[in-house]
């Protein structure tokens, strides 16, 4: 059936069909053969959307990686220096008290005590 489109006079013709001629185009060999064959049709586009989503995702990953690689905020960032801090055994002259361990860093010499529970 031609209906008249609704949103504006100007537009095309509405075709409207019935269910069961939509059906029947649907279930038969011109397309997808029964609901199976719909139903497989339907996973593989759902499929096929999630693969381009992903792409999407990782090209964009991608893209803003290559933007902060050469950004100056990013370079100061990583020269930033971050302790990595050891165990000390205490000198012979120098006792601990019980619970307190000193612990120096391994690149700057940095030293703390901690407090061992």
């Amino acid at each position: 059936m031609l209906k008249a489109n609704p949103h504006k006079r100007t537009y095309s013709n509405m075709m409207l069909f019935l269910r069961c001629q939509v059906e029947d185009y649907a279930f038969g060999p011109a397309k997808w053969g029964s609901e199976r064959g719909l139903d497989e049709e339907f996973e593989r586009r759902a499929d096929v959307k999630s693969a381009k989503r992903g792409k999407k995702f990782l090209e964009g990953l991608r893209e803003l990686r290559k933007r902060t690689r050469d950004n100056v905020w990013q370079q100061r960032r990583d020269e930033e220096h971050r302790h990595e801090y050891e165990d000390v055994e205490p000198d012979g002259g120098e006792e601990d008290e019980e619970g307190v361990q000193t612990q120096v860093c391994k690149g700057c010499g940095h030293v703390i005590q901690v407090e061992v529970f």
